[in-house]
């Protein structure tokens, strides 16, 4: 049984989404296609605007075979730690290849650049220090001493796709994970506001869902009334719904609250400190907060850590996934799930029966509670949501 395994967040799932999941399949000669899913909170920090099941239920419905959760602890990282827990769940599962997009879908190009992210010579490193000394945010820093040092490379690492590209590659050397790698062309611009395209930037579609254009989005997603009956029954997640919880995380918090959280640096937490003393609302607080050298992401997954009470020590101690939280899966994908309980990585289909001794395993539950207190839901999603079969 090949599998070929997908990371991704499908906030929400749209129609390139889908294309990508027929691609992956048809190009890597796979049996059965594993997706590793962002479950409540996204990369850059936000809450997902549907829950894990509906996205979930979205992904199985046209073309993956499995899902599976890509937990907070993992899932709110930069690129780097959301590729290596992603990737590390895949290799535990048994994947035998691992399919992405890129705006360059260039293996060479894209493993050049990784194997110099990952065994940098002197010539990198003193650009890198160069372009940041400079006042350069360390992204902007890695992306331009890569164009100065690795000619193949180019500005390849000023895409977003082809950044966590570049990342899935860095995680597959670090854990020595032996699978074929599938780029698929990305077609579509990943920040497009307009709904324009026949392939939409999941950042518009949340724009026409929450602007109620219906009609707009029933034509880019393959799945529409699994987002309508979300919507009618208020498991749709609204931008702001988070903010006062946020904001009085942030100041009630004490000192060493502050200093324990995840990739501090420069002070970074003074300035978002500072900021939540007189924002009023979750955007204000990062337009306050932002510069050059802390960029919009990076607060705001900042602010997504203290909400959650994510600290660096935790991320330490657990460093990779330990088991795999399944979210659905097709009926006729039972011999699937058989398959990857032989290689002997933990699954969790029923969150009651696993221990809540791991510190990623309350984060979680913990992740499941706030997307549900934004949506009005009562405590307890992660264990009543239960799995979705199709």
């Amino acid at each position: 049984m090949r599998i070929v395994g997908v990371i991704a967040e499908y906030n929400p799932f749209h129609n390139g989404h889908a294309y990508h999941l027929r691609e992956a399949r048809k190009v890597s000669g796979a049996d059965c296609v594993v997706v590793v899913m962002s479950s409540c909170f996204t990369q850059r920090g936000e809450a997902a605007i549907l829950s894990p099941a509906d996205r979930a239920r979205m992904a199985l419905e046209n073309g993956a075979d499995v899902v599976f959760a890509l937990p907070a602890c993992w899932a709110v990282r930069d690129a780097e730690h959301f590729a290596l827990g992603g990737v590390a769940l895949l290799k535990g599962l048994g994947a035998d290849a691992i399919s992405f997009g890129a705006e360059t879908a260039d293996i060479d190009k894209l493993t050049a650049c990784a194997r110099m992210l990952e065994e940098p010579d002197d010539s990198f490193t003193d650009a890198l220090h160069r372009r940041m000394n400079s006042g350069m945010p360390y992204p902007a820093a890695l992306s331009a001493a890569m164009a100065d040092t690795t000619p193949e490379a180019g500005n390849l690492l000023a895409s977003p796709n082809n950044t966590l590209a570049v990342c899935y590659l860095r995680a597959l050397r670090r854990l020595n994970a032996d699978m074929d790698v599938y780029p698929i062309p990305r077609h579509a611009d990943y920040h497009a506001t307009a709904l324009n395209e026949a392939l939409p930037s999941a950042t518009a579609l949340r724009g026409a869902i929450h602007r109620g254009d219906w009609a707009g989005c029933d034509k880019r997603l393959p799945s529409p009334e699994v987002l309508r009956t979300a919507a009618m029954e208020g498991r749709l997640m609204r931008p702001a719904a988070l903010d006062q919880a946020l904001l009085y995380r942030l100041r009630a918090m004490r000192e060493a609250e502050w200093k324990a959280l995840p990739d501090l640096s420069e002070g970074i937490e003074d300035r978002l400190r500072t900021a939540a003393r007189f924002a009023a609302t979750r955007e204000a607080l990062l337009l306050a907060a932002k510069t050059r050298r802390y960029p919009h992401a990076r607060l705001s997954r900042l602010c997504a850590h203290a909400l959650l009470g994510i600290t660096q020590a935790q991320l330490d101690a657990e460093p990779l996934p330990t088991a795999a939280w399944l979210l659905g899966f097709h009926q006729e994908a039972r011999p699937l799930l058989t398959h990857i309980k032989q290689n002997g990585f933990p699954i969790i289909g029923k969150a009651a029966d696993h221990t809540i001794g791991e510190a990623w395993f309350h984060t979680e539950l913990l992740a499941y509670d706030l997307w549900a207190l934004g949506c009005g839901l009562p405590a307890g999603l992660g264990f009543t949501q239960g799995v979705v079969r199709i």
